[in-house]
């Protein structure tokens, strides 16, 4: 069957949702036209990639015959610009996608994405959200139409493997470094080589049974010989019954931690690097886990220099992170953004370039 998965995505990026996304996004219609252009092959060339391994390429399948992938998609693109499209169930089986392939790594590709680009890091995150159910849509669209299982849904992400790279942007060629860390895969030990035929298969039994025929002889005349006579009983004495211990005090479970997670920026700089302190999966998780839950995300810069530059450095890097974990799945309604903090750090000029995320008690 042939179907060119690239050719089909980019054919969806018409000059009048171009500008609606440069408009929507704050960028200018070039830089995300650019950035668009690389998204894709980016997506399909990490899927092509990863799907030699079974588990992910189990969990793709699943996320690409999900329900909510209907194929609706591809006949409204413009939806996703549209506001609440954050949380569709569209956007969430995305970050889903984004989650499993880059993990930790999104927001470096993210940055990485940017630079290239030219669009802001936040902006980069978003086209990332944006390409996502998309391409889970092209690929629901092949699988009903072809009627596929997994693994000839590997087969053309792999046939196609090769135009994906083609299209990659010197700067995004390295898909691997940006992966998440897979499973570690379960080894099973080789069975035992088969014992080789020998006269000993059958020698070694009889010896054994011609020994036990030998020794049960040998205890039968001797029974003949001598009569042993047995002990008398031994009257026994009941202990007197212990008295009952006394039932042990029951400890209260300590509370559980919080998950939080602190970045630490460079300077002059709003990429998100790995974070220092915590976990921001951790974080994201547990949101996912408990929708009630309120994460606050702050960010930090120095009193000195240019305050309003600094001021707004902060709330970029804030951004940052808050569009990873959209990205991830996590609504928009669950994260709560923190006016951008003044700080000297007690000294320490790299807590001044910090964002933290926390969850709300």
């Amino acid at each position: 069957m042939s179907n060119d998965l690239l050719s089909s995505l980019t054919g969806l990026l018409t000059p009048e949702l171009l500008g609606k996304a440069a408009s929507f996004l704050g960028d200018s219609e070039p830089a995300v036209s650019k950035g668009m252009s690389a998204v894709f092959p980016v997506l399909l060339g990490s899927l092509a990639n990863r799907s030699s391994d079974s588990a992910f390429a189990s969990t793709l399948f699943n996320l690409v015959r999900d329900p909510a992938n209907d194929g609706s998609l591809l006949g409204n693109v413009a939806s996703l610009l549209s506001p609440g499209a954050s949380s569709s169930p569209m956007m969430a089986l995305g970050g889903k996608l984004l989650s499993s392939l880059f993990g930790n790594n999104l927001g470096s590709l993210g940055g990485s994405l940017a630079g290239y680009s030219g669009v802001k890091p936040s902006s980069a995150s978003s086209m990332l959200s944006f390409a996502a159910p998309l391409v889970l849509s092209m690929l629901g669209k092949a699988v009903k139409s072809g009627n596929l299982n997994v693994g000839s849904l590997v087969s053309l992400l792999t046939d196609q493997k090769s135009t994906f790279a083609a299209a990659l942007p010197g700067p995004l060629s390295r898909l691997d470094t940006f992966f998440a860390a897979p499973a570690a895969a379960s080894y099973a030990a080789p069975p035992p080589p088969a014992p080789k035929s020998s006269i000993w298969r059958w020698l070694l039994p009889l010896l054994i049974v011609l020994g036990l025929l030998w020794m049960l002889s040998r205890c039968m005349g001797s029974r003949d010989e001598t009569t042993t006579m047995a002990p008398a009983p031994t009257p026994t004495v009941e202990p007197a019954p212990a008295p009952e211990p006394l039932p042990a005090p029951v400890a209260e479970p300590a509370p559980a931690a919080l998950p939080l997670a602190k970045f630490y920026f460079e300077v002059d700089q709003s990429e998100l690097p790995v974070a220092r302190e915590g976990s921001l999966e951790s974080v994201i998780e547990y949101l996912k886990g408990n929708p009630t839950a309120v994460a606050t995300v702050s960010g930090y810069h120095d009193p000195t220099g240019d305050a309003a530059h600094n001021e707004e450095l902060a709330k970029n890097r804030a951004m940052t992170v808050r569009d990873a974990m959209m990205a991830a799945g996590v609504p928009e309604a669950q994260i709560e953004m923190v006016k951008p903090i003044v700080t000297t750090g007690g000294g320490d000029l790299a807590e001044a370039r910090r964002v933290e995320v926390a969850i709300r008690p």
